[in-house]
């Protein structure tokens, strides 16, 4: 079940991914969910957590890139992932930091992206 709550909204979430590979989700769906993460399964966020970064990768001064890089740095479901794929969520938070507006070095950014390397940096 990829949200294990039963309220209006997360039922608008499951009905969206259930059933769905992360690469099947939609930009639509994701830019009317930005601040989703946090209320899916352990194992949704796992399956599902590549098509938040996508997004972000592709809008990098969107609501769901801007939702990505807190949820990444308040406690995220860390829980199944290797250290490699830490390394690589640390690598795709550096490079929408990057590519948005305000750049790589703003202040917001820059705290950001250290509770970032420090949480998903540190995967066994």
């Amino acid at each position: 079940m990829p949200v294990p709550h039963d309220c209006e909204e997360c039922l608008l979430i499951r009905n969206g991914l259930q059933g769905r590979t992360w690469d099947a989700i939609s930009s639509e769906f994701l830019q009317a969910n930005p601040d989703s993460l946090p209320l899916l399964s352990a194992e949704a966020y796992r399956a599902f957590l590549p098509a938040w970064l996508r997004e972000g990768l592709i809008t990098p001064d969107s609501e769901v890139a801007a939702m990505l890089l807190v949820n990444l740095r308040m406690d995220p479901e860390t829980q199944g992932f290797t250290a490699e794929q830490g390394r690589l969520i640390v690598e795709v938070a550096r490079a929408i930091a990057a590519k948005s507006l305000w750049g790589i070095n703003d202040p917001v950014h820059v705290d950001s992206l250290a509770a970032i390397e420090d949480i998903w940096g540190r995967l066994p």
